[in-house]
């Protein structure tokens, strides 16, 4: 009948597909004997938490007990079995995704009348192989940390912040290879992999960082998941109130910066900028407390409220060129900009235990944002007239839910679900035709005073505007635990459905200018004062240079795993995932496939497999080992860029005026612009035909990688343990937009470097550039 019904409940799960949990729970299991070593059936065992919630488990016939799904904290552990006498292990810290093992020995009644309390805790978790750092809120008072989250990553050990590689960095691990999850919501960037949430280091109740080893139930990152709870409320009310300070007085002045003289392309300089005037102030206050308690359910509440607002003064000075800039002129007056932002911090949740049987908890997180106004140029070359207006807004918000039921002692189902959303919307955008010089025209020979300028020089800082980037997540996730004879077997579902809606670009052309009287700087030719190029806003508004799209991109898999106690002191891991996965095109047409790339069931095969033995039997020493196969999810950036999201298309032309306010004049230009048309490049022509400029399903394979690892941990006392652990990642495959010219143009080929491609391109004859894969041969990329 069990085995039947396990089936049943697997062929439910298998229905719909995940690609890896987001861990909200911990677990308590041990057994229970007497002074002699002999296992007692029918003790009852209790765990009680800070929240208030008390749960109950009777052991069996082994003398084993299990809390298969406890909310992340301390606890306090009783047993207790007539005719002997009670037992109590204190301060049992369990952390997200840790198994915590503690075994408690009951002396006969009469040989002590007292409860018997063990003041030591475990710290290591010898039932499992994968590599996790908790840091809890007590920890984080402790360490140095900046105002996010992600500054108390780095605390866990491989782990960096390396700005060259786009921030945290696991192992090794490009930082667009990291999942980023808080309170069991996905809030990773899906353009670019990044964190694509803020939340205050003072809202968190614990990070768990795990760099490796990971069971089969996680999918999508060849790097680190770091997943974040925020703080939930206890039995008592208890709150908060403070102000956070932070000033660029406290800070040192900035380095030399190495740059081209602002008025001599040829010649070199350092510049000592002056320094931001920057202040930031944070007043806040946050509560928690019990919302009611009865003896079979606490419900229990946390919220609080951090606005940031920040304010920034950069003073540069007017130079002898007329620009707002140092270029050495003694008697160049001030000019002082500003720039406010503001973020509205809220953190909100709400949690229920009713009994032992049914745990729930919503949580909603906010971290609304406004930029108001723009800084000058560091150089000080903006126009004198320059109107720094432009402010953007940045909505972001998550709300997430969870539910786990433990159906029996040997049955348990969790459930997640939830929806992120983040976007961009800039107003006060300057709608006018932007000039920008990419060399000075100082001192050069028939250009006037009034339009001669050092490099550098705009007379707007920017002339782009974002409507809409609105990145979306919907996430639902559902798993089931089942304990047989010596095996914890666990399958799951996740289904996350990612949307991006955006619309941004330049509204009006710019223009950049290379002033030169020879020619040089201008590949393709020059007039009597040098070349400028027009990068285009297209027939219709942010059609030539902008992005367009409105995409889905669906990931689904499932998991099946095994946990296996061969004896009391050797735990194996054993699991197998896969997952299938769209990636959309931007652009619409009828010939336009909606999904150039995809990846189905059979193409994601992760196994998995691991060990974790406990030394001595006593769970002070572990000694571990996995190995596994890993695959990435696509990150949006690739199909924006040659997708048909992208777009940018720039016209060359001669530089045939010193006057250059009048290269705006014609209403036909691009291509119709003052001049000689010397070339015009797209530099995102579209690659979206399979089989073309796409390996052909079957040849193009998604990104993989397999790690192993080892290590031994041991715990010293009830606050200290060692670890020590080796482990090795391997790029088995990557995926690459790998482009060369055809005709002008930029033109990619999506493959996997060293598969499947011929020795080289050879783009050599004249071909049209929409056609140019279908008509050079070969058309693919070299070997790597």
């Amino acid at each position: 009948m069990r085995a039947r019904t396990l089936a049943a409940l697997m062929a439910v799960l298998l229905v719909a597909w995940p690609i890896a949990a987001q861990e909200q729970r911990g677990s308590i299991e041990g057994v229970v004997k007497d002074s002699s070593g002999a296992v007692l059936p029918g003790a009852t065992v209790e765990a009680r938490s800070a929240t208030g919630a008390v749960l109950t488990a009777t052991t069996d016939a082994q003398g084993l007990y299990r809390f298969p799904s406890v909310a992340p904290g301390t606890y306090e552990i009783n047993a207790t079995l007539q005719g002997f006498t009670p037992k109590k292990q204190g301060d049992v810290i369990v952390g997200l995704g840790q198994v915590k093992k503690v075994d408690l020995a009951l002396a006969l009644a009469g040989v002590s009348e007292s409860v018997q309390v063990t003041a030591e805790s475990p710290l290591v978790d010898v039932k499992q192989a994968a590599r996790q750092t908790n840091i809890r809120a007590e920890q984080i008072e402790l360490v140095p940390h900046n105002r996010d989250f992600l500054s108390l990553v780095t605390q866990a050990p491989g782990v960096n912040n390396e700005a060259k590689s786009g921030g945290i960095m696991v192992d090794g691990a490009t930082a667009a290879e990291n999942r980023y999850i808080i309170d069991g919501m996905e809030t990773t960037d899906i353009i670019h992999g990044l964190s694509g949430k803020n939340l205050l280091a003072d809202f968190v109740e614990e990070v768990q960082i795990k760099s490796g080893g990971y069971p089969a139930e996680y999918g999508g990152s060849t790097g680190g998941v770091i997943n974040v709870i925020t703080k939930s409320g206890t039995n008592r009310f208890s709150g908060y109130t403070g102000l956070y300070f932070q000033g660029s007085d406290l800070q040192g002045e900035p380095n030399k910066t190495l740059r081209l003289k602002l008025t001599d392309n040829t010649q070199a300089e350092y510049q000592q900028y002056a320094k931001d005037d920057v202040n930031r102030y944070e007043p806040g206050a946050g509560l928690g407390g019990p919302i009611f308690q009865t003896s079979a359910w606490t419900a229990n509440f946390f919220g609080a409220y951090q606005p940031a607002y920040t304010k920034t003064v950069r003073t540069v000075s007017k130079g002898a060129a007329g620009e707002v800039g140092t270029t050495g002129n003694p008697n160049a007056n001030p000019s002082e900009t500003t720039q406010k932002e503001e973020v509205q911090y809220i953190t909100a949740n709400q949690t229920n235990q009713f009994g032992s049987k049914l745990r729930t908890r919503l949580a909603f997180n906010n971290s609304w944002s406004k930029r108001t106004g723009q800084l000058a140029a560091v150089a000080g070359t903006d126009s004198p007239t320059t109107v720094y207006t432009k402010g953007t807004k940045f909505p972001n918000w998550s709300l997430s839910g969870t539910a786990d039921y433990v159906i029996n002692s040997k049955l348990f189902l969790g459930f997640r679900a939830g929806h992120f959303v983040s976007d961009v919307h800039d107003f006060n955008v300057q709608n006018v035709v932007r000039y920008s010089f990419a060399t000075s025209n100082i001192g050069q020979a028939g250009v006037p005073a009034e339009f001669q300028h050092t490099n550098g020089f705009s007379n707007v800082p920017n002339n782009s505007g974002t409507t809409r980037d609105q990145l979306s997540r919907d996430f639902l996730q559902g798993d089931a635990t089942y304990y047989v004879a010596n095996h914890q077997l666990k399958g799951g579902f996740q289904i996350d459905r990612r949307q991006n809606d955006v619309l941004t670009g330049e509204l009006q052309n710019l223009i950049t200018l290379t002033w030169t009287p020879t020619g040089a700087g201008c590949a393709s030719g020059s007039g009597p004062f040098g070349c400028y190029e027009v990068r285009s806003n297209g027939p219709s508004p942010r059609q030539g240079f902008g992005t367009v799209g409105l995409v889905q991109s669906n990931v689904n898999g499932i998991f099946l795993q095994d946990t296996w106690t061969v004896n009391s002191r050797l735990t194996v891991n054993g699991g197998v995932r896969t997952e299938n996965e769209n990636v959309p095109a931007y652009a619409e047409g009828a010939d336009i496939p909606s999904d150039p790339i995809k990846f189905g069931m059979g193409d994601k095969i992760a196994p998995r497999v691991g060990f974790a033995y406990d030394v001595k039997g006593d769970g002070k020493w572990k000694t571990y080992g996995s190995w596994g196969v890993f695959y990435d999810i696509f990150k949006l950036n690739l199909p924006r860029g040659s997708f048909g999201g992208d777009k940018w298309i720039s016209y060359f032309y001669t530089l045939d005026t010193p006057n250059f306010t009048t290269l705006r004049d014609s209403p036909n230009c691009p291509p119709a612009c003052p001049g000689t048309l010397l070339t015009s490049v797209d530099f995102r022509h579209a690659s979206l035909t399979p089989g073309v400029d796409i390996q052909s399903n079957g040849q193009l394979k998604p990104m993989r990688s397999q790690e192993a690892s080892a290590g031994i941990e041991h715990q010293l006392n009830d606050v200290t343990a060692l670890t020590v652990r080796y482990i090795h990642k391997h790029l088995d495959r990557g995926i690459e937009d790998i482009g060369d010219l055809c005709s002008d143009d930029e033109c990619y080929i999506i493959g996997n470097p060293g598969e499947n491609t011929t020795d080289k391109f050879d783009i050599s004859q004249p071909v049209d550039p929409y056609t140019w894969a279908s008509a050079c041969s070969p058309c693919t990329v070299a070997r790597t």
